[in-house]
Parts: structure tokens; sequence; C-alpha cells
């Protein structure tokens, strides 16, 4: 096929053309789908639901075993970190009494549950997302997103800010009497959001909709936020998942104790060595050998058996040493360590001091994570009048989680006793969670525990004289 010069140029402008918006979408849905951060994605989701490597191990044959056995290890991992963050309440901390208490109204159930899910999607994903929007009724509510749906565009280098994002995800349709599947995308970025839709599967994204369509919509008005509404939780730098330091350790430990299991279910499938066997074949030896547990033999005829040893020993020592490797490489603490039981406060910190310095850099990121939220709470709040609170800062402070010794804590509290405040004794008893409220308390009893003529605060008055004066 010949073309003209005509025709050349025309597809050489083509080339060198700028892709619109619905080239560009596609291009950049192709390009998170298919790159290796989407399957390091699905690859986390798959360990966290346990369904790691091993379920692809097959037997050595036919007649052999083939046993899959699956450790829950990555799930045990994350939600340890994230309980130990995030299992009791946290509280808001700022100079605004006002502000805190707007806060602590917002900060409900609901975006608590919502904060832990973050947490978890941080750490077992590398990253967590959770988008800012105003419900029907008018209020501020946040949705977390899943890692796999969400294509960030980053406006620096060192991921500190956003451009813009795009959320992709299928949604099931009905056409007619079929049922199907339709990729849908949202394009958000601080003009707006754009939606887009590809319907035949093709890849190929087309918009849904003229134009841009406000952020939100409240009271029949749309409005916009002043940058896209979305923050993000990292658990590390690089935003790299848990994953990648344990992965290796999870398929083997899973590896050697299912190989394990096959060597002693199939020890008893021993091999039998015939010498001048008195039957006719193999088949009426094994019958023989099952009915009458013996077999008939000629001459200098016997049976020889051969058996595999399994060292189940040696195994077992492997897998204790993977099974530490595994926690210490992940940074956290094995609760089935025999030795954890009995360990006084002072190892307990010890055995606690990697994940509690893990932690520590994820509650850092997560106060990170509460300082990009804060420009839509306070214009949320704002533009409900609920005041303006645009220059108050706001600290979260985390109540770690970490089991402590406390016949050994009481005691401590006991001895302190003359050099500290009551205040500060009672703040760091363990069994008390409000000083304030304790301290009431005691109160309360010394003062129904007085004498009566004390309890308005005099003192008891010596009567003048003698018993016998009027």
């Amino acid at each position: 096929m010949t073309y003209t010069q005509t025709q050349l140029a025309a597809a050489a402008l083509a080339a060198a053309a700028p892709m619109d918006l619905e080239e560009i979408v596609s291009r950049e849905v192709a390009a998170f789908r298919h790159g290796p951060r989407y399957a390091e994605l699905l690859a986390a989701g798959r360990y966290y639901r346990n369904r790691p490597d091993v379920r692809e191990k097959t037997g050595g044959g036919e007649g052999r075993s083939n046993v899959r056995i699956q450790h829950p290890f990555y799930r045990r991992l994350v939600d340890q970190k994230v309980r130990y963050l995030l299992a009791r309440p946290w509280t808001v901390h700022t100079e605004d009494a006002d502000y805190a208490r707007r806060l602590n109204e917002r900060f409900d159930a609901a975006f608590r549950r919502a904060v832990r899910r973050l947490g978890r999607n941080a750490v077992r994903d590398g990253v967590g997302w959770m988008q800012p929007y105003i419900g029907a009724d008018g209020t501020l509510a946040f949705r977390v997103l899943p890692a796999t749906e969400v294509v960030p565009l980053w406006r620096d280098r060192e991921e500190q800010a956003l451009d813009g994002f795009l959320r992709v995800y299928e949604e099931t349709e009905w056409r007619g009497r079929e049922r199907g599947t339709v990729g849908r995308a949202g394009w958000w970025s601080a003009e707006g959001v754009r939606y887009f839709q590809d319907a035949d599967g093709s890849g190929r994204y087309r918009e849904t909709d003229g134009g841009p369509a406000p952020h939100f919509t409240w009271g029949g008005q749309g409005y916009l936020w002043d940058q896209p509404p979305l923050v993000w939780l990292k658990y590390n730098d690089e935003g790299l998942p848990l994953l990648r330091d344990v992965k290796d350790l999870i398929d083997d430990y899973d590896w050697q104790t299912s190989v394990t299991a096959d060597a002693l279910r199939d020890v008893a499938k021993f091999v039998y060595v015939l010498r001048n066997y008195g039957g006719e074949d193999l088949d009426q030896f094994v019958s023989e050998l099952r009915r009458s547990l013996a077999i008939q033999v000629e001459g200098d005829g016997g049976v020889d058996k051969l058996q595999t040893e399994v060292d189940v020993t040696a195994v077992l020592a492997f897998l204790d040493k993977q099974r530490r490797d595994l926690y210490d490489l992940a940074s956290a603490v094995d609760t089935k360590d025999p030795d954890l039981g009995s360990a006084s406060g002072r190892a307990i910190a010890f055995r606690y001091m990697d994940l509690d310095a893990d932690c520590a850099d994820l509650g850092a990121a997560l106060q990170e994570t509460f300082r990009r939220l804060k420009p839509f709470l306070d214009t949320w709040m704002q533009a409900r009048g609920m005041g303006t609170f645009a220059a108050v800062p706001f600290t979260v402070c985390f109540n770690v989680d970490m089991p402590v010794d406390e016949g050994e804590t009481i005691a401590n509290i006991t001895a302190s006793a003359g050099l500290l405040s009551r205040r500060t004794l009672l703040a760091n008893h363990p069994w008390v969670e409000d000083a304030e409220a304790e301290l009431a308390a005691l109160e309360r009893e010394r003062r129904a525990e007085a004498p009566p003529e004390t309890k308005s605060g005099g003192a008891p008055r010596r009567r003048e004289g003698g018993d016998d004066d009027p």
C-alpha cells in the first residue's frame, strides 16, 4: 500500500498533536493497572485475606499428598500495628476550647473507625487514601478509598501535594436481561470533577458530562474546595507496603510446613521390595497384606520396606527461626512467645521497642494527615457558622496499647506519693481513664466521710466553760 504526501503529513501531525483528556485518562488508567505497583497492591490484598502463593503449590505426582497450609501472618502483623496505635481512643489538643469541642463532635465513632481503616490500608498497601465530601444532609463526611482505585497526580517529586487524582472502579449494570460491568473514572482537580466511562471494556474512557462538575452541592448550589479533596497516609516515605519486607519469609514458612505435612502424610506409603513372592501379581500381594497381614513367599524370599525418615525436630527448629525472623523484620511482637507472659515491665517494654518505634513513625505521618484534613474541616465549620478556626492549630495525642505489668506500675505510683501531685499519679494509674473525674470522685468521698461539723468547711468548736454551763 502506498500513501500520498498529504496522508503522510496528516499522520505526522496526528502523532505530534497533544492528547485530549479522554486519551490522557485512558492511558493513565492503563499504565496504573499494568504497572508493578498495582500488582503489589493485589498481592498485599491477597496475603491480608490469607491467600498466599503456597496455594499454587503442586504435588509430587499421582498418589502423593499436596498439602497447602496457609498462615495468616500478614493480617496479624498489619492488625497488630493498627491496634497498637489506634485501638484506644485518641484525643484532640488545641488552645481554643470551642474549636476542641467542634472537632470532638465531628470526630465521632464513625470517623474514628474510618481512621482505623485508613491506618490499616496504609500498613497493608503502603498508602491509605481518604476523601472528604459533603453528604446529602450537609454534613462533612469521609470516605476511605481502596488503593487499587486511586491514581494520584502528584505536583512534586517529594509527593507532598496533589494536582489532582483519578478514582477508577468498576460498576455492575443490567442492560436488559444481560448483566455487565462498566468501568468508571473520575478526574478530580481544584477546578472540579469530570466523569468518564468505559462501556465496552476496551480501556477507552469517554467523558459522560459536558464539563467539570462541582465538588459538592449544598442548598442547590455547587461549590469547589480550594484543593483536590483527598488526603493520604503513608506507611513509610516510599509508600511501600509491609509485605515488601516479609513476603519471602511468609512464603517459605508456608512452604516448609506444607512439604513437611506432605512427608508425614506419605510416610505410611511404604515402598515394598519383594523377593521370590509366591503370588501372581502385585494386586494379590496388597490384598493379602491387608486381609491377613501376611504374605506367602517361596524359598529364601522375603519382603523389605523402604521408608522416608522425617526429622521433625530439625524442621520445627528451622520454623521457629523463620518465625522469629519474620516478626523481627516486621518490627512486630510475637505474642505466642512463651517467655512473654512472665516478662517484667522493663522486659515487655524492650520487646515492644521496635513496634513502638514503627508505630511512632506511623503516628507522626497520621499527624500530617490530620493537618491536610484541617482546611476541609475549617471551611465546613465556617460555612455552617460554627466559627473561623483557620489560624488555630490542633494536634492529636495517640494512646498506644502496650501491655504493662499493672502491679509494678501501681507499686511505682505508690512509692512516688508525696513526690508528685495526685493528678499526675492518677493520670498514670492503669485503672484510671479520666484523672479529673477521679479527683472529683475522691473529693466527694472525702466530704462524705468527714465529720458532720466539717462538711461545711469549718473546724469543730470547743464550748466555753464546763459541762454545767447553760
